[in-house]
């Protein structure tokens, strides 16, 4: 069972991404994309609860920033103005290949700040095979810490945990980053062996419209 999960996702951006698309031709005229509080006598559309500005993307734009993805990453800066904004919960091992990808910004929950405040159990890991002894002695060095009255003491629990903890414990990060992003990570990993980058390129192809600008093919 796969425990990574994304959680609370913002996205934001599409209004001027669209714009600035049709800025090199000065193309705004053949816009047919809209925002909800602007549709008047027309059919409700299905939102995003995540489209957080109400965005409704219409044929035409969709069409010309599939054509301009498929032109190439220069072609498609666009995408960059479409921010989003997530929680991931992850194994450790997930986060050293997803920092090799740029272009983003995010904030973990610090094992330096939060490891010892609590002792930890299977369900604080990818997999529930790490061994007991193993979470023991961790619990055995978290415990110590919080005894521990003198700072070099407590700095050498923290640096005994921190060098035995597996790269299976889960940690959180808030993540901010862009759908040009986001597309390059799904062209790579999409085939990974790893399952979590399998759910996670999922998650990419089910944002709002991602599908639809990019005009990429599950």
């Amino acid at each position: 069972m796969i425990l990574l999960k994304v959680e609370n996702t913002q996205v934001f951006g599409f209004e001027s991404a669209i714009r600035a698309m049709r800025n090199p031709l000065n193309s705004h005229i053949k816009s047919d994309s809209f925002l909800l509080k602007n549709c008047f006598n027309q059919p409700t559309p299905h939102i995003y609860e995540s489209n957080i500005e109400k965005f409704v993307l219409g044929i035409k734009d969709a069409e010309l920033s599939q054509k301009l993805t498929k032109a190439g990453t220069e072609h498609c800066k666009h995408l960059r103005f479409i921010q989003v904004w997530f929680d991931i919960t992850a194994p450790r091992f997930f986060y050293i290949e997803f920092d090799t990808y740029k272009h983003k910004e995010n904030i973990s929950c610090s094992t330096m700040h939060t490891l010892m405040k609590k002792y930890i159990s299977e369900q604080d890991f990818e997999k529930d095979n790490v061994p007991a002894s193993l979470i023991d002695k961790i619990n055995t060095y978290i415990g110590l810490y919080q005894q521990a009255d003198d700072a070099e003491e407590k700095r050498d629990y923290l640096v005994a945990c921190k060098n035995i903890l597996p790269e299976g414990f889960l940690q959180k990060r808030t993540v901010c980053t862009n759908y040009q992003t986001l597309l390059s990570i799904y062209m790579q990993r999409k085939a990974h062996r790893l399952p979590q980058w399998q759910y996670f390129c999922n998650w990419i192809t089910n944002l709002p419209y991602f599908k639809d600008l990019t005009g990429i093919e599950v």
